[in-house]
C-alpha cells in the first residue's frame, strides 16, 4: 500500500489510553449509526433491488461506480471495494440481472469486462450516493479548514495503521 506523503510518521508524545479508548467507542458509534441509517433508497432504485432480491451488500459496488463515474473493470472494482474478484464478480452479475449495473467487454482488451451504472437508475444512485455522504459533508463544513486538514490527516492515519483490507 502507497503511504501518502500528507501522512507524517510522526512518534509524538503517547496519548493517554482514555483518548483511544474514546476514539474506539466514537467509531464504533459512528460505523452502526451509518450502517444503521434510516436512509431509504429512490423508490425505483428499492423496488429493482427487492424484486431481484438484493441486500446492503451490494450498495458498495453501486456506490463506488457513482464514485467514479465512469466504467470501471471488475479487477478495479473488486480493488475498491476491497473484496475478492470472485465475490465482485457475483455482485455484478446479481447487480447486472436486476438491471442496476450493465456489463460490456472492454473494446481494447477484450478479456475486461467493464461494469458502469445504466443511465435509467443513475439519477438515483447519485441520490443515494448524496445521501450516504451527506453527514460526512455537514462534518466536514462544521470544521475550520485546519481542523478539516487534521481530521483527514487522522483518518488517512487510522487506514495505514489498520493495513489492506483482508481478502474474502
Amino acid at each position: 500500500m502507497a503511504v501518502n506523503p500528507a501522512v507524517k510518521k510522526r512518534r509524538a508524545e503517547p496519548p493517554p489510553p482514555a483518548e483511544a479508548r474514546e476514539l474506539a467507542r466514537l467509531f464504533t458509534e459512528v460505523a452502526i449509526a451509518l450502517k444503521r441509517s434510516d436512509r431509504e433508497a429512490p423508490a425505483e432504485l428499492r423496488k429493482a433491488a427487492e424484486e431481484a432480491g438484493l441486500g446492503p451488500r451490494h450498495a458498495a459496488p453501486i456506490l463506488t461506480l457513482a464514485f467514479e463515474d465512469q466504467a470501471l473493470s471488475v479487477s478495479e472494482l473488486s480493488q475498491r471495494i476491497g473484496l475478492s474478484l470472485a465475490t465482485t464478480s457475483q455482485l455484478v452479475g446479481e447487480l447486472s440481472r436486476a438491471g442496476l449495473v450493465e456489463r460490456s467487454e472492454d473494446e481494447s482488451d477484450r478479456r475486461r469486462t467493464l461494469v458502469r451504472l445504466p443511465d435509467a437508475f443513475r439519477p438515483d444512485i447519485q441520490e443515494m450516493l448524496e445521501q450516504h455522504i451527506a453527514p460526512m459533508q455537514r462534518t466536514l463544513e462544521r470544521l475550520s479548514p485546519r481542523a478539516r486538514e487534521h481530521f483527514l490527516e487522522g483518518f488517512r492515519v487510522l487506514r495505514e495503521e489498520v493495513g489492506p483490507p483482508p481478502p474474502c
